[in-house]
């Protein structure tokens, strides 16, 4: 979700009101050269101090402002609702794309190059950027948004000024994950054998039992998750599988994919076998002691928010598991043996 949340007061107190669209005049909104404090999720936000989008301003990328620099200034609000992922701008020596120019794609202070106060005209490939006319992100500035062309920077009273050029950042994707437990594909099955016991009964009355084994078992439950080869999720996203299998119980544990950090992960529980068993009289039983291991994939669906436009994609959720023990008894008659 993409919101902005405008407080009265400095540290976010005081009345307030919560705008998730463009906002012309803050007059039609009761709430007009009073904004103290911001809170802003999702996309950046321009404040301008003049209705229509007019006047100086300032640019908000995600998080908190317990305090702003145009404080009970600001008249209007705009989203910028431009794919920032993968920024992208030209900048030109001169008018109309003319003469020298360079092709920017991250934050570059351009006071230690060769086009410094140089630029006269620029294009927007991708994204959107703040272009400063100081060094540091200082001085006056100008919003560059994704498909503009400004031909002609005298226009606007800023050629050979641009200093320092910004690219604003998304915020964080908030990605919605959906296991397609439908569409399960068992990828791999076998039964191990953990152990081995005998036991007889020499009496003339069914005997009952706990059988143990010997041997400590550890259960285990591997998670994985694979994105598609043309994911346009960044590094450092996060998201939560809910409903997967857990060495405690089946369908009861989570599991968080963080992208280049943490996609697959083990856990593990060591524990001791037991399981009532019925001998009859003069039998022999042989107890094995058996485990199950599966391994499954499943299509997941991936919802996740790029700039103000949901995106879709499939992932590969894999999980490899020992958790299913059970016993095989064999009998046989002592008096055959």
């Amino acid at each position: 979700m993409n919101q902005i949340t405008v407080y009265q007061d400095m540290n976010f107190e005081g009345l307030y009101k919560i705008f998730t669209r463009d906002v012309p005049d803050l007059n039609e909104e009761h709430f007009n050269d009073c904004i103290s404090s911001v809170k802003v999720v999702g996309q950046p936000w321009i404040l301008y101090d003049h209705i229509n989008y007019e006047g100086e301003f300032i640019a908000l990328e995600e998080g908190e402002y317990p305090s702003i620099g145009m404080n009970d200034r600001i008249s209007s609000l705009v989203l910028i609702t431009e794919d920032l992922n993968s920024p992208q701008i030209t900048l030109y020596e001169e008018i109309n794309k003319g003469g020298k120019k360079i092709v920017l794609t991250q934050e570059t202070n351009l006071y230690f190059g060769t086009m410094n106060d140089t630029t006269s005209s620029h294009m927007v490939q991708r994204g959107a950027w703040l272009l400063y006319d100081n060094v540091k992100r200082d001085g006056r500035c100008i919003v560059a948004r994704a498909g503009e062309y400004l031909e002609d920077y005298s226009r606007i009273n800023f050629n050979d000024k641009v200093s320092h050029v910004y690219p604003l950042r998304p915020g964080k994707s908030s990605i919605t994950a959906t296991i397609l437990w439908d569409k399960k594909k068992t990828e791999s099955e076998r039964v191990v054998q953990i152990d081995q016991i005998v036991y007889k009964n020499n009496t003339g009355s069914e005997q009952e039992i706990t059988a143990t084994s010997t041997k400590e078992y550890e259960k285990y439950v591997s998670h994985s998750f694979e994105f598609s080869n043309e994911t346009s999720i960044k590094m450092g996203a996060s998201f939560t599988l809910g409903g997967v299998a857990s060495v405690e119980s089946e369908l009861s544990n989570t599991f968080t994919v963080t992208k280049g950090e943490t996609e697959s992960l083990t856990t593990k529980k060591k524990v001791e076998l037991s399981m009532p068993v019925k001998i009859a009289p003069h039998t022999k039983v042989t107890v094995n002691f058996m485990c199950k291991e599966v391994g499954v994939s499943v299509p997941v669906e991936l919802k996740f928010l790029q700039g103000t436009n949901t995106v879709t994609e499939t992932g590969t959720y894999r999980c490899n598991s020992g958790t299913d023990t059970f016993i095989d008894a064999d009998s046989q008659d002592l008096k055959k043996d």
